[in-house]
């Protein structure tokens, strides 16, 4: 992993630690800037300029709180991800999903059983699944991450050119068009069409789609997953000849 790749990682993790509370606070804050910039066209009178002046003063007194409460959670010395942080994370990428789902991710990545992933369980989540050639390394939390990376803009969108930036520093421009092809192209393995921002752009739920499916095709292809495809062939035919 290069230091482009390992920047992107670390962005990724401090954007995922508290990220429940931080959205809840961003949140907030929106609504008040947004209330703070209306007021004025609200004012129709001395008496309506009075209180929107004041409304105006308290919203700022408020934005003023919730940013320096942002700042402190961001500068906690202990920052970690908790599964309410990954909840979060997946519903504002437009995937909802259970409490039992949630957890499973955690123990994907969870080594010490605290309850919380750190910076150091992290980068070792990533590193085993850009090495695993199996299919067998539980990576649902590792799909959410990746698409995090590549979303460098931070619209929930993953484009063709921010895709193909990460990419070709790690595996080179072969895979990567192959990768690529996948991902931007058609289920039938139709070349890639570019249309729209940055090439054309697709959503987490296409994402999940296409890295879930080849994940389960390297499986397949492995040595172990031939194996036990053999030997369910295998019993199939015993249990048919048994009738």
């Amino acid at each position: 992993m290069g230091p482009k790749e390992m920047k992107e990682l670390r962005r990724v993790f401090n954007s995922l630690c508290f990220f429940s509370k931080k959205k809840q606070i961003n949140q907030q804050l929106a609504l008040i800037r947004k209330n703070i910039t209306e007021n004025p066209r609200e004012i129709t009178a001395a008496t309506s300029k009075t209180r929107a002046l004041h409304k105006k003063d308290n919203s700022k007194e408020e934005e003023t709180k919730l940013e320096k409460e942002l700042l402190a959670i961001r500068s906690r010395p202990d920052q970690h991800i908790r599964p309410q942080d990954i909840a979060a994370a997946l519903k504002s990428l437009g995937r909802k999903v259970t409490k039992r789902e949630v957890l499973d991710m955690m123990w994907e990545v969870d080594e010490k059983l605290d309850g919380v992933i750190n910076w150091d369980e992290f980068c070792l989540m990533f590193e085993r699944n850009i090495r695993d050639s199996t299919g067998l390394e539980p990576a649902g939390f590792y799909h959410m991450v990746q698409f995090m990376i590549y979303d460098r803009d931070e619209n929930g969108l993953v484009s063709l050119d921010e895709t193909m930036h990460m990419l070709y520093a790690r595996i080179g421009r072969e895979k990567m068009e192959s990768t690529i092809t996948k991902l931007f192209g058609g289920d039938d393995g139709a070349p890639i069409v570019e249309q729209g921002h940055q090439g054309g752009e697709i959503n987490f739920s296409r994402y999940w789609e296409v890295v879930d499916r080849e994940q389960k095709k390297m499986f397949s292809e492995s040595d172990l997953g031939r194996t036990l495809a053999e030997k369910k062939n295998k019993r199939s035919e015993s249990d048919r000849k048994q009738r």
